[in-house]
């Protein structure tokens, strides 16, 4: 039976039957979408339907059931299918929240799902409520279009969003049209600025911002190439936190795990140590919208274009590579390698799978200044002397 959604309406939307339209009513009943075709002309009769459903729902799905109940045996002699409710995936508030506790049990960051949330409430305002069994790909390309920013994340986003619908079972794969969606391949920025800062820019900005969180994010993205979910995930306690003190300069190290289960360990100097436990001992990082805003704010005071904290972590690796110093720690720590000869394994794999992490490993210093009157007093730390590298 050929149908197609014309339009909406109070209740819901009204579909196209063969030239014959119909008024859905379309409610969500302990959690679940209820639906119902309503046997009605005009949108005036709808709504007195609606308005019947709104004065004793129970009584309303009673009577919705006992009619269907009814008109079935009749339909499936006649060679029809019976009414049924439509119980199609959607993506709606429920289907939005199943899903942002889907990402957090994954380990997503609470950056990452307020992202989500936002891209996924835009989708659904394109979509409009419908099972997504009729969604067609030649739709999502024009929906795309009427966004200039972030093509590659909402596609991300709604491609994540479907792929959950599969893994429940809600959805086929021949249904899911943000198969053939294809993800836009990064591209070098040509004739735009040039990506990273100079390390005079990041002085003067983190003299100028007046948020204590806000400046240890850019101390731990400036100085150690950070991530943002890593900082995150840090702050959140799921990052360990090691107090060293080695004489060298490396004031602790930072571990992470991460998903596909390598350890990563960040040695740090005193000044990104006390920005990571001041963060941790927070609870959480500052939201990616707080950053932008502090580093907008202490960028009008000082005259100069805001940065993107994204961006430092390409300012390190460039700082790195044309002034940094490599600072080893000056007791304990063999390299793997040699470890793994003494205890007799053939490759280093082995020692690797099950000790990789447990050093201090090197830590790269740049000469970066950054002072604020306001940040608490930290040990500088000391560069360590060439008999000591």
């Amino acid at each position: 039976m050929p149908q197609k959604f014309v339009g909406k309406w109070k209740g819901g939307r009204v579909k196209l039957v063969d030239g014959r339209k119909v008024w859905l009513l379309e409610k969500m009943v302990a959690g679940a979408r209820f639906s119902v075709s309503l046997a009605v002309s005009n949108e005036e009769d709808a709504l007195a339907e609606l308005a019947l459903f709104r004065r004793d729902r129970n009584a309303y799905l009673a009577r919705v059931k006992a009619d269907k109940a009814e008109v079935a045996p009749a339909l499936t002699a006649a060679g029809e299918a019976p009414l049924s409710e439509d119980v199609g995936p959607r993506l709606d508030a429920d289907s939005v929240r199943e899903f942002l506790r889907h990402l957090t049990q994954r380990g997503r960051t609470e950056g990452y799902r307020r992202d989500a949330r936002t891209y996924l409430s835009q989708w659904a305002e394109v979509l409009g409520g419908r099972d997504l069994r009729t969604v067609s790909l030649l739709e999502l390309r024009r929906a795309l279009n009427q966004w200039p920013t972030a093509r590659k994340m909402r596609i991300i986003t709604l491609k994540s969003f479907f792929s959950w619908l599969r893994e429940e079972d809600r959805l086929k794969a021949a249904e899911d049209p943000t198969l053939s969606l294809k993800v836009p391949p990064a591209v070098a920025e040509k004739g735009r600025r040039a990506k990273g800062y100079s390390m005079a820019q990041v002085e003067k900005l983190y003299a100028a911002i007046g948020s204590q969180t806000v400046r240890d994010v850019l101390c731990l993205r400036a100085k150690t190439g950070m991530h943002d979910s890593e900082i995150a995930r840090l702050a959140a306690g799921k990052g360990e936190l090691r107090v060293v003190n080695d004489p060298s300069g490396i004031a602790g190290t930072a571990r992470f795990l991460h998903k596909n289960g390598r350890v990563h360990i960040l040695s740090l100097d005193s000044q990104a140590l006390a920005a990571a436990q001041r963060l941790q001992a927070r609870g959480r990082a500052p939201i990616r919208n707080t950053v932008r805003e502090s580093i907008g704010y202490a960028s009008v005071r000082i005259g100069q274009p805001p940065i993107h904290p994204s961006e430092l972590r390409h300012s390190f690796t460039t700082w790195a590579t044309n002034e940094g110093q490599v600072v080893r720690a000056t007791r304990g720590g063999v390299p793997l390698d040699v470890v793994a000869s003494v205890l007799g394994d053939q490759s280093t794999r082995t020692t690797k799978k099950f000790y990789d992490g447990t050093e201090i490993p090197p830590m790269i210093t740049v000469p970066l200044k950054l002072h604020h009157p306001q940040d608490p007093v930290v040990m500088q730390p000391r560069l360590a002397s060439a008999s000591e590298m």
